[in-house]
């Protein structure tokens, strides 16, 4: 069942499976209509099952060895159940990760809403971001499953390909930052920038894409420090 802001008209929403396409190929006429028609249920559960799916197609041993270098990590003692410890992680990365998923694009769609409305005084409104958030936030969803692979050589579930990834020699808090700003997700907040202009076409795109991709910076920064 898709969620929408039905306004009486006869417009359809274009299937998912074209939306999930657009979001790479045409972004501008995704945005176009769901300005018109901002429907965000399906794509939503859809990013939700392909997170689902990028961490159960991590190997139990990989999650067996990262739990086993947490412990390591703190000077724990290892358990004769790791592995069982591998199976939980598993289980909890995926309940923590639909949940996260979730409450992540309301909180953003309400962050960026705030932002342009009520700051900027643009007329943008909050189902239509929630609508964009939604799709845009399937790259990093998908980004999920394509670092997959390397997840697997690594040996380590919490990989990303991040500006970090190309600053290894980085130590301290720039690193910590540098590591947490994820490409897939960079990728999604500046087409979520282009999202609002294309809502109120009077914002500049670079303005409305500074600030979107300052908002995920600002909250990684944040994240950041208590990574150190």
């Amino acid at each position: 069942m898709e969620a929408d802001a039905s306004d009486g008209t006869s417009t359809r929403p274009a299937p998912l499976p074209v939306r999930f396409a657009q979001v790479f190929i045409s972004p501008i006429r995704l945005f176009d209509g769901l300005g018109e028609r901002p429907v965000w249920g399906a794509a939503l559960v859809l990013g939700g099952v392909l997170v689902v799916a990028g961490i159960f197609a991590i190997p139990t041993d990989v999650w067996n060895e990262f739990v086993r270098a947490q412990l390591l990590e703190t000077g724990q003692p290892i358990p004769e159940g790791v592995q069982l410890g591998g199976r939980l992680f598993r289980w909890f990365g995926v309940v923590g990760g639909v949940v996260f998923w979730f409450i992540w694009a309301f909180l953003l769609s309400g962050v960026v809403t705030f932002a342009f409305a009520f700051v900027l005084g643009d007329e943008v409104h909050y189902r239509q971001v929630l609508s964009a958030a939604a799709h845009c936030l399937l790259i990093p969803a998908l980004g999920g499953l394509l670092v997959l692979p390397l997840r697997v050589m690594q040996r380590d579930p919490q990989l990303v390909l991040s500006v970090g990834t190309f600053l290894p020699f980085l130590e301290g808090y720039p690193a910590a930052l540098l590591q947490s700003l994820d490409l897939f997700s960079l990728w999604a907040f500046g087409l979520l920038g282009v999202a609002v202009t294309r809502f109120d076409r009077r914002r500049s795109p670079a303005v409305a894409v500074t600030i979107v991709v300052g908002v995920f910076v600002g909250l990684m920064a944040v994240t950041a420090a208590f990574q150190r």
